[in-house]
């Protein structure tokens, strides 16, 4: 379960620290009575001592499959024993395991959960102030201020549900959200009463955190995309027009769920387009006139070379004559 949620395309880095501590805790329900692990969260369940006999739950109620279950029925009492010891020692394994691997004490990542709509209270500010201060080189000490007070704003702006909830239920009923860089492109929209952006540093810093990538799954999916790409007929492309060509078709997924004809044009997109050409054209005549550079250089070369060559034949010629 948790693998194929890894697998999604749409940024999940806010949830990314609460479904590691759910892992967790699923995995120490399994074979950890309830009383111990209820009432923790977070870091608090690096704190259970998981390995005493006692903090375990008995043979009948440790998690095992129902084939398993079955196959137990024939066997001995120091045969069941056995076999238990095993699955405890395997539960408890397992367990070592995620507590080295999950990144459960982060505090980063655990402060990164404010981005989430439904964490929109006081006490989120405190979490969005983490990633403020200890963003290297990104924010002075003005700006850190200024995203403090944004994010009171944010707290108290009136941000209509279908913002983040979508209208729709998934097949098991479960209530489906709008992806997270979409809500914000409607929050970070908002302007003042003068026509002037809502909130300035706190969208530069939101921006950031946003591109930070939950997993490998993005890189490893860039990878047939630029196949895709890149064919036979365009293996010349560089890594610039590959980028250009991801990102265009990164729009156009983001504005007009993949299809062409339902991006809006917009004045923005009119004045990026025409921007985009004239660097462009910019550029093209940049890369002639370095060819051309460059061609002077080489015929230059090449006549230093011949002049120099003639003139060591003449000497070799005057020297033959004496």
């Amino acid at each position: 379960k948790e693998l194929v949620w890894f697998q999604q395309e749409q940024p999940l880095v806010h949830l990314l620290y609460s479904q590691c501590c759910n892992l967790l805790r699923n995995v120490l329900l399994a074979f950890i009575k309830e009383e111990m692990v209820k009432d923790k969260e977070g870091a608090d369940l690096l704190s259970i001592a998981f390995e005493l006999q006692n903090n375990q739950r008995s043979n009948a109620y440790i998690d095992i499959d129902e084939t398993t279950r079955m196959y137990i029925k024939n066997l001995t009492v120091n045969q069941k024993t056995v076999l238990f010891q095993d699955i405890r020692q395997i539960y408890c394994t397992m367990t070592k395991e995620l507590i080295k691997s999950l990144p459960i004490n982060n505090n980063f990542l655990r402060h990164l959960q404010c981005r989430d709509p439904l964490m929109r209270k006081e006490s989120s500010r405190t979490s969005i102030m983490y990633p403020a201060r200890n963003v290297p080189h990104f924010l002075n000490n003005e700006k850190v201020d200024l995203v403090g007070a944004e994010w009171r704003v944010y707290e108290l702006a009136d941000i209509p549900e279908e913002w983040y909830k979508k209208d729709t239920m998934s097949s098991n009923d479960v209530m489906e959200y709008v992806p997270i860089d979409k809500y914000w492109h409607q929050v970070l929209s908002s302007v003042t009463s003068i026509g002037t952006p809502q909130y300035v540093a706190l969208a530069k810093l939101v921006k950031c955190l946003l591109s930070l990538s939950h997993g490998n799954s993005d890189v490893e999916r860039g990878f047939p995309q630029n196949n895709h790409l890149v064919t036979d007929e365009r293996s010349s492309l560089n890594e610039a027009s590959i980028n250009g060509l991801r990102a265009t078709n990164a729009g156009i997924k983001f504005f007009g769920d993949s299809k062409v004809h339902m991006v809006p044009t917009t004045k923005s997109l009119l004045s990026s387009v025409q921007k985009s050409y004239s660097r462009y054209a910019k550029d093209n005549d940049r890369q002639q006139k370095l060819v051309k550079n460059v061609d002077a250089v080489n015929v230059k070369r090449t006549i230093d070379t011949e002049q120099e060559q003639l003139e060591e034949k003449e000497i070799q010629l005057l020297n033959e004559q004496k």
